[in-house]
């Protein structure tokens, strides 16, 4: 699998977008964009790229959740490439729902599907196993200090992805995260718990670690 970050639109808000290739750019392997961003600011960068001699540029688009600035481009990109939109919610342009435990063929390698609540209720993680990647969306996987409020669902989530072997994180914002993942998601976990465990009148918003907005 080979992952390839794309630039995104300074002049607005928008989120990280990721295209997905097979490390040999083989016929059967399926060139994939994981959230297209507020506009198709991206496509002239995949124009550009090499994606494989007779094959579709982005074949599919698959959606870490349905907010405008990840879901904006899809309309440019769909027309461009006649790309098929897979996300874990209905909205604009989408054909196809996932679900939880699903693996999707992407690059040349597979994607699971892990619902991750949280961030919003159709919010999931993809993850790589060959290359022990995780595309992360808007998920929170650090915080920084006791208190907030956070469901059950959200919670099992953390603990399938502490689960997992992680080298790298992709998120909807931030840069990637090549170190100490499995520490993060341990103390993070940790906070969640001791959160959950704390009586409602001493609950308060937590600090959370993020840059331009976004999320790690």
């Amino acid at each position: 699998m080979h992952i390839v970050p794309l630039d995104k639109n300074g002049r607005i808000y928008s989120c990280n977008s990721y295209l997905i290739l097979g490390d040999w750019n083989r016929i059967e392997d399926r060139n994939t964009v994981v959230d297209p961003g507020a506009d198709g600011f991206i496509l002239d960068q995949i124009e550009a790229l090499s994606t494989g001699l007779g094959k579709v540029a982005v074949e599919q688009i698959i959606l870490t959740h349905n907010h405008f600035d990840h879901i904006g481009g899809i309309a440019a990109l769909k027309e461009r490439y006649g790309a098929r939109v897979f996300a874990f919610a209905g909205g604009p342009g989408v054909d196809e729902l996932l679900h939880d435990g699903q693996f999707l063929r992407a690059g040349d390698d597979f994607l699971e599907v892990i619902h991750t609540p949280g961030h919003s209720c159709d919010s999931i993680c993809l993850y790589a196993p060959l290359p022990q990647a995780l595309f992360s969306g808007d998920t929170q996987l650090r915080i920084r200090g006791p208190g907030g409020e956070y469901g059950e669902a959200y919670l099992e989530g953390l603990e399938r992805l502490a689960g997992k072997q992680v080298r790298c994180v992709y998120s909807g914002h931030d840069e990637p995260l090549t170190e100490n993942v499995a520490q993060i998601l341990r103390e993070t976990i940790d906070l969640v718990k001791r959160s959950r465990e704390r009586p409602i009148d001493t609950i308060f918003e937590p600090q959370i670690t993020t840059d331009n907005q976004g999320e790690v």
